[in-house]
C-alpha cells in the first residue's frame, strides 16, 4: 500500500514538471518575438520614413540645342520599277535550239538571246519564193497575151469600120482582149499574194532568232534546249528589265497633294531615292508623273520619280525611301537623336538646370535625319540637354560632364542637318497631347 502511494506521488510530480517546462518554452518564444519586434522598431526609429536617399552624380555627355534653317524633306515609302520591263516571248512554234547568253546577263539591244529551229521556216520561205516566181512568170505570159489581143483589135478596127471585117469577128477580138486584161489582173494579184507569203515566211524565219528588244538585265530562262516553245506551248522564254534610268513609285495621301501640287506648279521637285538602313546608298531624280485619280480604297495618289541608276545599285521591286525636297524651314531646334527618350507615345529629353541637376521635358519632334532630330516644341535654342547617358537619370539627378567625349556629342549637332517629315504624317514622332 505504501509503495502504491509513493508511485502516485512520483507520477504527479512528473506531470507538474512537464507542465512547467512547457510553460517555460512558451514564455521564451514570446520573449524572443518581443525582442525581434523591438529591434525592428528601434531600427525604424533610427531611419525616419519619407526622406529620399542622397542623389548620386551621373556621368553624361551634354550638348547645347541650336536653331538653324534646314531643308524640308518629306519622306515616303516607295517601290522601284523598271521604265522598260519586257517579256521575252517566242513568236513562232518550234524546238528551242540554243540559248546564246547566260541567265542574268547584261545585254544590249539587238543581242541574240535564243534560236528556234529554223529548218521548217526556211522551207516555207523557199516555197513562198517559188510561188512568187511562178506568179511573176504568169504575169509575163498574161501581159504578152494581152498585148497580142490589143494589137489585133487595133489592126482590125479600121477594117471593121469599112466593112472589110465582119462585126462579129471584130467583137470576138474585143472580147479576147478583155479576157487577156482580166487574166493579167489575176496574175498581178497572184504576185501580190505570193509576195505577202514571202514576207510572212521571211518574218517567221527572223522570229527564230530571238533578240533583246532593249538594253537591260536578263532574268532566268523559262525554257530550255530541245523544248517545244511558241504559241500553244511555252511562250515566255525570259524577261528583261532596263535599269538606268528607273522609276520609284510612291503614294502620298490625298491631303498632302495640294501642298506638293503647289510646289510642282513652281517647277520640278527634286527627289532622292535611298535605302533606309544604308544612308550612303542614294540616287537622285525628279518627280515625273502623277496619277489622274485618287485611289478611293487608300485615299492616296500614286506618284513617280524618274532617277538615274548608274551601276544598277537599285533593282526593280525594291522597297526604298523617297525623299522630296519641299523647301526650307527656318529656326528649327536641332538635337542628337540619342538625346530623345521614347515613352509610350511621347518623347522626352533631359534638360540641364542651373544647379547642375536635370529635369524631364516632353518635346514634339517634327523633323529628323540620320542622327539629328528637329524639335518644334518643348525646347529652345541654347538649352543644354543630355545627349549620352540618359539611362540612369531621374528627375533631380546631379550630372557630371564627360569632358573626354563632350566634343563628339557637340559635333553631332553642328553637323549639317536637313528636315525629314515622316511618311504621310501618319507617324508624328513626339507629338504632344
Amino acid at each position: 500500500m505504501e509503495r502504491r502511494r509513493s508511485e502516485e506521488r512520483r507520477c504527479a510530480d512528473g506531470q507538474r514538471s512537464a507542465a512547467g517546462d512547457e510553460a517555460m518554452t512558451t514564455t521564451n518564444r514570446i520573449t524572443n518575438f518581443l525582442l525581434v519586434m523591438g529591434a525592428a522598431s528601434v531600427a525604424s526609429c533610427a531611419k525616419p520614413p519619407g526622406l529620399p536617399p542622397k542623389p548620386t552624380e551621373v556621368t553624361v555627355q551634354t550638348v547645347v540645342a541650336q536653331a538653324r534653317t534646314v531643308k524640308r524633306v518629306q519622306l515616303f515609302p516607295g517601290t522601284t520599277a523598271s521604265v522598260h520591263p519586257v517579256k521575252i516571248s517566242a513568236r513562232v512554234t518550234g524546238f528551242l535550239e540554243q540559248a546564246h547568253v547566260a541567265d542574268g546577263a547584261v545585254v544590249k539591244a539587238g543581242d541574240l538571246l535564243y534560236t528556234i529551229d529554223q529548218q521548217p521556216f526556211q522551207a516555207t520561205l523557199d516555197q513562198a519564193k517559188g510561188t512568187l516566181a511562178q506568179a511573176n512568170a504568169q504575169v509575163l505570159g498574161s501581159r504578152a497575151a494581152r498585148d497580142l489581143s490589143q494589137r489585133d483589135v487595133d489592126r482590125n478596127r479600121a477594117l471593121a469600120d469599112s466593112g472589110a471585117v465582119s462585126k462579129q469577128s471584130f467583137d470576138q477580138m474585143t472580147s479576147k482582149l478583155e479576157q487577156a486584161d482580166a487574166q493579167l489582173s489575176a496574175a498581178q494579184a497572184a504576185v501580190v499574194t505570193a509576195t505577202a507569203q514571202v514576207e510572212t515566211a521571211t518574218l517567221n524565219l527572223s522570229y527564230c532568232k530571238v533578240t533583246a528588244p532593249a538594253a537591260g538585265l536578263l532574268g532566268k530562262s523559262l525554257a530550255f534546249q530541245g523544248q517545244m516553245v511558241g504559241p500553244g506551248y511555252t511562250v515566255e522564254l525570259n524577261d528583261l528589265v532596263q535599269l538606268d534610268p528607273m522609276w520609284a513609285e510612291f503614294s502620298p495621301s490625298a491631303t498632302q497633294w495640294p501642298e506638293i501640287s503647289a510646289i510642282l506648279a513652281k517647277g520640278d521637285i527634286l527627289a532622292r531615292i535611298g535605302y533606309g538602313g544604308a544612308p550612303s546608298i542614294q540616287a537622285e531624280g525628279k518627280v515625273s508623273f502623277t496619277a489622274n485619280q485618287v485611289d478611293k480604297s487608300t485615299s492616296t495618289l500614286m506618284m513617280r520619280v524618274t532617277f538615274t541608276n548608274p551601276g544598277a545599285i537599285f533593282r526593280p521591286g525594291t522597297f526604298v525611301d523617297v525623299s522630296l525636297d519641299l523647301g526650307e524651314i527656318p529656326n528649327v531646334v536641332m538635337i542628337p537623336t540619342s538625346a530623345l527618350v521614347a515613352r509610350e507615345t511621347d518623347f522626352f529629353v533631359w534638360r540641364v538646370k542651373g544647379d547642375g541637376s536635370v529635369e524631364n521635358v516632353r518635346v514634339k519632334a517634327a523633323t529628323r535625319e540620320e542622327n539629328l532630330v528637329g524639335i518644334s516644341s518643348g525646347l529652345s535654342a541654347g538649352d543644354r540637354i543630355v545627349a549620352v547617358g540618359t539611362q540612369k537619370l531621374r528627375d533631380g539627378s546631379k550630372i557630371v560632364e564627360d569632358k573626354n567625349a563632350a566634343s563628339t556629342a557637340a559635333a553631332a549637332v553642328t553637323s549639317s542637318a536637313e528636315a525629314v517629315t515622316t511618311a504621310a504624317a501618319s507617324v508624328k514622332i513626339g507629338e504632344t497631347k
